[in-house]
């Protein structure tokens, strides 16, 4: 299996810049949290090290400077059951000096589980956590109460335990097929904060789609689209069907997972469509119809998550 020497240099290509997305994204940017000490590694798995080498990036880009410590990168042992260690990054190992919140915000730092397969190591899962711990073959996060389900006050915060050597089944969303009629939408556009950085928008979605995300990210709008499967395709066509337009926006996969999407948001005015005065959208993923997405609270979302990057009404 390819390993490189975890080193300080930055990659600024863009697959890199698409795989830090994915790293920091898997859900939304946490605060510190539990960790275990660990001794540094001589050898890091690729992936992991492409990762950490553009969190340090980012870290520069945003006037800090980063030093990694060794919490960053904990093995864990088989976690899917292939007798390989497996591992977990958490980004409260990553000090940003001088812009100590720019990872981490109230709602924790970004954590991620690296999986081994036959291809590399892959993302099994990522998201914010405000802390984190293992129990046997579990990985355990502890989750603000906003990321919850049903989402609470922050401060009565849930956890959730993940094992990654059974199947698991995604949550059940009615897929519509054509000829039926759109059920109402569900779910409420929400907006959180990342430490002292911009906000996060985001959708529980419908049919295949698992969250829509809309943020900024080194002064560039970014909107993630996570399924509840992996659609397997290196680009996908996500159509949105407005009373008034139609617009098609093509999501490119991340490297080391292709459960996530990443779309433009700049593409055919997107923001200001999904910002207007419907309160739901037709979707296709692949030209399959999904159902209504809910634009429910989407101005005030979108707007608050994107306007330092994005000029509404271009």
């Amino acid at each position: 299996m390819e390993t490189k020497t975890l080193t300080d240099q930055p990659d600024n290509s863009g697959s890199a810049w698409i795989r830090l997305v994915l790293g920091i994204l898997g859900g939304f940017p946490l605060m510190g949290g539990l960790w275990v000490a660990q001794p540094a590694f001589a050898e890091t798995p690729a992936a992991i090290e492409t990762f950490s080498q553009e969190s340090m990036a980012a870290c520069r880009s945003a006037g800090g400077s980063p030093k990694l410590l060794d919490s960053f990168l904990t093995p864990t042992g088989d976690l899917n059951g292939d007798e390989v260690t497996d591992y977990v990054t958490d980004l409260a190992g990553l000090e940003c000096v001088n812009a100590w919140s720019y990872f981490c915000g109230s709602a924790g730092c970004p954590v991620t589980v690296w999986l081994s397969g036959p291809e590399g190591f892959t993302v099994g899962w990522g998201g914010s956590a405000q802390q984190w711990k293992q129990r046997g073959r579990e990985i355990v996060v502890s989750m603000h109460g906003q990321l919850c389900k049903p989402p609470r006050i922050g401060a009565q915060s849930c956890e959730v335990a993940m094992r990654f050597d059974r199947p698991q089944s995604p949550p059940a969303k009615a897929v519509i097929s054509k000829g039926t009629s759109h059920p109402s939408p569900t779910g409420i556009w929400q907006l959180r904060q990342s430490g002292r950085g911009p906000g996060i928008a985001s959708v529980d979605g419908v049919g295949r789609l698992d969250t829509l995300t809309a943020l900024c990210l080194r002064d560039r709008p970014v909107m993630m689209a996570r399924l509840t499967d992996e659609a397997g395709e290196p680009s996908l066509t996500f159509t949105f069907e407005f009373p008034d337009r139609t617009i098609e926006v093509s999501g490119v996969a991340g490297a080391t997972t292709r459960k996530t999407y990443i779309l433009d948001p700049r593409t055919s005015g997107l923001p200001e469509a999904m910002s207007g005065k419907v309160n739901a959208v037709n979707l296709r993923i692949g030209g399959q119809e999904q159902g209504m997405l809910s634009l429910s609270g989407s101005t005030r979302a979108l707007l608050g998550a994107l306007s330092s990057c994005l000029k509404f009404g271009d």
